[in-house]
Order: structure tokens, then C-alpha cells, then sequence
């Protein structure tokens, strides 16, 4: 095989490695994203702080619910641990819960990750951190909720919003 020859064929892997490689990246990592709750069902069914055994000192509760085997798990925390080093979430209760919690309880959610917002007792917002592939701080649903920018008169299940999250069976 001559010179020329073997650098061809190492071209022709190479960049058969390259898309190959970026195919299944691209797979990977796009595999959890799409509508937080499509098709899925939403359980109305109200649901309190005290339904959860939360006990609320202070008036905002954020209630994190996390599917351990989630791959999008790792997003969600970095979204929480973004909005606690910018003090967003400062005089707020947070609380973690299994989805099995909810269920049992008739609470059903569509998808984890996902944040439950309860203001004075009130469920308020349950769904998705942020839209988006990595639920960045900016595209975050639960800053505007908690700054008061956005005042949602009756409860929000926002299911519509594309990110990354697992189907609950």
C-alpha cells in the first residue's frame, strides 16, 4: 500500500470517527429533551405542604421532585445550585421529594425533574425548571415566580415547555 494511499484511508476514518462520534453525542445527549409533559397525564388532584410534611416557616416553599435514575437529575442541580449562589432563593424553603411521595399521595407528575412552588400553603407552579437542553438559569421559570416578576393567578402546570426531562411509567 503506498504512502499516499494510507493517508487516505486514515482520512476517510478519521473523519468517519468524527461523524459517527457526533451522531452519537448528539443522540445522547438530546435523548431526554423534548415536552415536559406531551401526551403524558397531569394529576390534578391539589396537593398541600402539609400533605407533604412540610412544615413552612417562611412564605415561598420550593418542593424538588427528582427520579433518581434520571439522567437530566444533574442539569436540575446545577439549575438549583445556580440559583442558590445567586441568592434567588435566599428565604425559601426547599425540600426534596420522591415522585412515589406524589403519587402516593394522588399527585401524579408527567416527567422529573421538575419543582413544585407553593406561595402562602398554595401550589402555585409544578413543572420544569427552565426551558431549554440545559436549564439554564436564564431561560429559569421558578426566578420570575419567586421574584414576583410574573404573579400567576391560579395554579400553572406547565407541561407545553421543551427541556429536559425523564417520562414518569
Amino acid at each position: 500500500m503506498s504512502h499516499k494511499r494510507r493517508i487516505q484511508l486514515a482520512l476517510i476514518l478519521f473523519a468517519s470517527w468524527i461523524v459517527i462520534t457526533s451522531v452519537l453525542l448528539f443522540y445522547l445527549g438530546n435523548r431526554h429533551y423534548g415536552t415536559f409533559a406531551s401526551e403524558l397525564p397531569w394529576q390534578t388532584t391539589s396537593i398541600s405542604l402539609q400533605d407533604l410534611a412540610i412544615t413552612a416557616f417562611e412564605p415561598v416553599q420550593l418542593v424538588h421532585v427528582f427520579d433518581e435514575y434520571c439522567a437530566c437529575n444533574i442539569r436540575a442541580r446545577a439549575h438549583i445550585n445556580k440559583l442558590n449562589k445567586n441568592q434567588a432563593t435566599s428565604g425559601i424553603g426547599q425540600h426534596f421529594v420522591a415522585p412515589a411521595t406524589l403519587q402516593a399521595l394522588g399527585f401524579v407528575l408527567p416527567a422529573t425533574p421538575a419543582v413544585l412552588v407553593f406561595i402562602d400553603g398554595q401550589l402555585i407552579y409544578a413543572g420544569p425548571y427552565a426551558s431549554g437542553v440545559m436549564c439554564a438559569v436564564d431561560d429559569s421559570f421558578i426566578v420570575p415566580i419567586l421574584k414576583q416578576d410574573v404573579i400567576l393567578p391560579s395554579l400553572w402546570l406547565n407541561g407545553d415547555t421543551t427541556a429536559c426531562r425523564c417520562a414518569m411509567p
